[in-house]
């Protein structure tokens, strides 16, 4: 049966590494990096690695609990670009480069050829992003070392998806309770603005939509478990979901939030913008969703390929199409 909650594993290793960033990664700490030349805190980097984190060996729901612990507070490593090739390859100086930028702090990436995967040498200037770290638009010069086939490519790709989501969903709601947090104090008319509908609506409907990307991110962790058939990556579908709900939840936060502060939200002194920049930088990142939208529509609309999804409720496979689905899917 489908488990969309964090399992114990997950909820004590998140738990640890919040505390340990919410010194190591404070908001003070995540300003200091993004004004150095490297936008890197090496004293960051040596924590986590004394964490445990640069040779873990973990479940995908660990690995994407770690990623929402990181994204909430805006660590400015590149743990979670090294996560899948650290799982999938058992290398931690590999960054997932299948979409070309990677960070400047990897030596190596891993990048998807006709044939398979390869590990390459970063080739490339690296620049500073919206995020304030510096990345690298890999140039492969066709050498590298050959890893694996189309299959391995796939596993990685599937697990950078359901990492990537999970950093922008911890990322928005952490985001999320600051503007709430500056709504429960910020007086207007004599009155905490928070108890305007107008903001408070606001607010709530960029919770809901924000809760049910972190459960679309929890239930596609569950999906890559092997006591639920997975390979170590959430299943195809979940991971054509998962990324995209989060982009779109992650951005509907940042708007709100800074509605929220209005002329505030654009001052530097505020912190909505350290993570509105840093949002956008890691959703601009990937490949645009498009194609991974439109290959989970062919899916539903295949009557073979449908009946064959599992977990998408929490008893049953397939999916019960509305009508006008059904009388497209004829049509098809």
């Amino acid at each position: 049966m489908l488990d969309e909650r964090w399992s114990s594993d997950a909820e004590e290793i998140g738990n640890a590494l919040r505390k340990l960033l919410a010194v190591e990664s404070a908001i003070e700490r995540v300003r200091i990096a993004e004004g150095s030349t490297d936008g890197r805190d090496r004293a960051l980097e040596a924590a986590l690695d004394a964490f445990g984190l640069s040779d873990l060996e973990a479940e995908p729901d660990v690995l994407a609990r770690i990623a929402y612990e990181l994204g909430r507070a805006l660590a400015p490593v590149a743990v979670v670009e090294s996560l899948p090739a650290l799982t999938v390859l058992r290398r931690n100086d590999v960054a997932f480069g299948f979409d070309g930028l990677v960070p400047a702090a990897l030596p190596y990436a891993a990048v998807q050829r006709s044939d398979g995967v390869y590990i390459e040498k970063v080739l490339g200037m690296p620049r500073k992003s919206a995020a304030g770290d510096f990345l690298v638009q890999h140039q492969s010069n066709g050498d590298g070392e050959f890893i694996g086939d189309s299959a391995i490519a796939d596993r990685l790709l599937r697990l950078m998806n359901l990492l990537d989501a999970s950093r922008m969903v911890g990322a928005g709601q952490a985001l999320l309770q600051y503007g709430v947090d500056y709504a429960n104090e910020r007086e207007q008319f004599g009155k905490k603005i928070g108890g305007f509908q107008a903001v408070a609506h606001k607010l709530v409907e960029a919770g809901i939509v924000l809760e049910g990307a972190e459960l679309l991110v929890r239930k596609a962790a569950f999906t890559a478990l092997e006591r639920a058939g997975g390979d170590g990556a959430p299943a195809p579908v979940f991971s054509m979901m998962v990324l995209p709900k989060a982009i779109e939840a992650s951005r509907l936060v940042a708007t709100t939030v800074h509605q929220v502060f209005g002329g505030n939200g654009f001052a530097m002194e505020y912190n909505v913008q350290l993570f509105s920049r840093r949002l956008r930088s890691w959703a601009m990142r990937r490949e645009r969703p498009g194609k991974q939208l439109a290959a989970l529509a062919r899916t539903m609309l295949t009557a073979e390929k449908r009946d064959a999804v599992k977990y998408l409720w929490n008893h049953d496979s397939g999916l019960p199409l509305p009508r006008w689905a059904r009388e497209a899917d004829r049509k098809a």
